[in-house]
């Protein structure tokens, strides 16, 4: 028994290590800008110094230093949150000259170190305080690498405290893990582009192969720009359809997508870490075409005939159907914008206006009428 409990032991250290190491491994977003706001990787890292600041490397620790003439901190604001940190640290001091604690605050709270991270073999390893700040051994200079805090994280405080003695600095790098995201909007068949008539409803087909966490949604979006696709959006939809509606314009290429990510208040948190998008599909919105009759010769004898021309706005070809005085009801096909056709009267008629009434018109994407 004694045995199978070693190796069942032995076992789960393995296992636990194997779990660290990954974990160290996906926090490799490093931030090194020393003020400021910078997009690294998934997040928005916004860098604010304060106090004792400055940089330097050394024993791959930095590029930031804090307490070098008095106490210093970097705190670091991250938009959208991250999901863990990885920090390294060199130069803790406890010795005759200084002694000094770096301290942790995550999410505006203190944060107490139950793991200092691992040796790195650049100084004699540091060690966690009563308190769960980090300090060096007694009498020494240490270092530690590899601290990690796994929790959602939107601000993070390294803070050299000084407990007496002259100032030192320590020096810190700073690595961030991106959410491992599970979100997955899907795919949206193939089809289009769609040529969509104002005073018609766009379908097309839902997405497949989506994945959605407990608090996700998929929704729809009409968007402008495919480089910017959160930044342009127009309209947003919880069917695969859309219908047009201001501030959408005709002849402009817009393009659809499903959109996955959490629900704030039945819409898609854009900020959402793990927001997803599908494929794209693009869409114009066509006008319905029109047209407007004029006569060179409006004054028509009984019997006789006129030329009317037909001025058309829309995209060609056009299939238009009026009714005629004499002829009834007559379907005619122009391959232009403008185009005429011969209006009679019958014999006899009595004086009067001559209504010629269009009642069908089709361009190439839609129709206008009955």
């Amino acid at each position: 028994m004694q045995h199978l409990n070693f190796l069942s032991f032995g076992i789960l250290l393995s296992v636990l290590m194997i779990s660290q190491t990954l974990y160290a491994q996906q926090c490799v977003n490093q931030v090194t800008h020393l003020a400021g706001m910078q997009q690294v990787n998934c997040s928005s890292v916004t860098v604010t110094p304060s106090g004792s600041t400055g940089t330097t490397t050394l024993c791959n620790k930095g590029p930031y230093i804090i307490g070098a003439f008095s106490p210093g901190s970097f705190t670091f604001n991250f938009n959208p949150a991250v999901s863990g940190v990885r920090v390294g640290l060199y130069g803790l001091n406890n010795n005759s000259s200084g002694f000094e604690e770096v301290a942790f605050t995550v999410n505006g709270n203190f944060y107490p170190i139950t793991n200092p991270g691992v040796a790195d073999g650049c100084l004699d390893e540091a060690i966690i305080s009563g308190t769960g700040t980090i300090q060096a051994c007694t009498g020494c200079v240490s270092s530690w690498d590899s601290i990690v805090i796994s929790q959602t994280i939107s601000s993070i405080k390294i803070e050299d405290i000084y407990l007496n003695g002259a100032p030192a600095g320590v020096l810190f790098a700073l690595y961030f893990c991106c959410p491992v995201c599970n979100t997955d909007a899907g795919t949206i068949a193939q089809s289009g582009p769609y040529n969509t008539c104002t005073n018609n409803t766009l379908t097309f087909p839902a997405a497949t192969g989506t994945a959605l966490d407990n608090n996700d949604l998929l929704r729809y979006i009409l968007f402008s720009n495919p480089s910017d696709t959160a930044g342009s959006i127009i309209a947003t939809s919880g069917t695969p359809s859309f219908t047009f509606a201001p501030p959408m314009q005709t002849g402009v290429t817009y393009y659809i997508a499903a959109v996955a990510g959490d629900n704030l208040n039945g819409n898609v948190d854009l900020t959402d870490p793990c927001l997803d998008f599908s494929n794209a599909l693009q869409v114009v919105w066509r006008p319905l075409p029109t047209v407007t009759f004029s006569a060179a010769n409006p004054n028509v004898c009984a019997g006789a005939c006129t030329t009317v021309t037909a001025n058309f706005t829309g995209t060609a070809p056009f299939t238009l159907t009026y009714t005629s005085p004499a002829s009834g009801t007559v379907t005619q096909t122009f391959s232009g914008n403008t185009g005429t056709f011969q209006v009679c009267t019958a014999a006899g008629s009595p004086p009067g206006s001559l209504v010629v009434p269009a009642t069908e018109l089709v361009d190439a994407f839609c129709t206008c009428g009955p």
